[in-house]
């Protein structure tokens, strides 16, 4: 079943449990740095993290490379692909393909679903679903110009059963008025993709120098955001369009909710109901206003009719 690579940033992070004391040294001098610190030379990298020389080699063989050179192509792959912009993918979307949507739809963003769910580093899921089912907390949920329909999907998943979710639009004021309320208490879901926005790079940093917990979902070269957050969640974004898919991280939302629910059991079901009766209120099949108005018309009529008589 084809998958997309890892990317080498993503790489690095789930290798740090793998790793010896002085190739974690390594890994963090890539990990904080800037994007470009592995395309230093060996005896440069070794000398920011305080390394030898061997020790960076081990370091890029634990991640897979075959050696220094084919780590740092690697890397150089992912950073073009990081800046790569919404008109360039279209571009190479139009050049490349020339199947109507329908042929290829299916099996690409089937792929792209599975590759994702797949892909996904299980103890960053398993925090993630442990933060936002936390009811002691309240889930402030935000996105950027396209993925604040993810946020906004996210949050009205989980409204019916968890209390205290609040979507945070990306607006200037919004977020400020989100930021000077929000306190160590509080989880923040952050989607983020490229090309990454500034905005909401801030909005992260600053709700993280207040104490709150980082959820983020991201594309597969990771969203600055990734090394603030308590857990990342990337999705692929591949598929048949000439723009980036959303379909693998609404699978990713989904599935997030789900495990969201599962935690919550009762409380969440008790929820649910509240939320249920009160929703029922409003929401009807159609028809039943139909039939509802008939009757009331049918009483009305009769009323109408006694007055006459009268």
């Amino acid at each position: 079943m084809p998958t997309a690579p890892l990317g080498v940033t993503e790489r690095v992070r789930r290798s740090l449990g793998e790793l010896s004391r002085s190739e974690r040294k390594v890994a963090r001098a890539l990990l904080s740095g800037p994007p470009t610190t592995g395309l230093e030379s060996v005896s440069q990298l070794a000398s920011r993290a305080e390394v030898s020389g061997p020790t960076v080699s081990r370091f890029v063989s634990r991640l897979g490379f075959d050696n220094y050179a084919a780590f740092q192509q690697a890397l150089r792959d992912d950073l073009s692909a990081r800046v790569l912009s919404p008109v360039e993918v279209y571009r190479s979307h139009l050049a490349e393909s020339d199947h109507a949507p329908l042929a290829q739809a299916g099996n690409a963003l089937a792929d792209a679903v599975t590759g994702t769910l797949a892909q996904l580093s299980p103890l960053d899921f398993e925090r993630a679903g442990a933060l936002i089912a936390d009811e002691r907390h309240r889930v402030l949920v935000t996105g950027g110009w396209t993925s604040h329909l993810l946020a906004a999907m996210l949050t009205s998943l989980l409204r019916p059963f968890r209390q205290g979710v609040h979507h945070v639009p990306s607006l200037a004021a919004e977020r400020a008025a989100a930021l000077a309320e929000l306190s160590r208490r509080d989880t923040v879901v952050l989607f983020d993709y490229r090309r990454y926005e500034l905005d909401t790079f801030e909005f992260a940093r600053l709700a993280r120098d207040r104490g709150a917990r980082l959820v983020l979902l991201t594309d597969p070269w990771l969203s600055p955001i990734a090394d603030l957050a308590d857990a990342v969640l990337p999705a692929q974004v591949d598929g048949p369009s000439p723009f980036e898919s959303l379909t693998p991280t609404v699978a990713l939302v989904e599935t997030l909710a789900t495990d969201v629910a599962r935690r919550l059991g009762a409380a969440g079901n008790d929820r649910m109901e509240a939320y249920g009766s009160i929703a029922d209120q409003w929401v009807r099949p159609y028809g039943a206003h139909s039939e509802e108005g008939s009757e009331q018309d049918a009483r009305a009529g009769r009323h109408d009719t006694k007055d006459e008589d009268t």
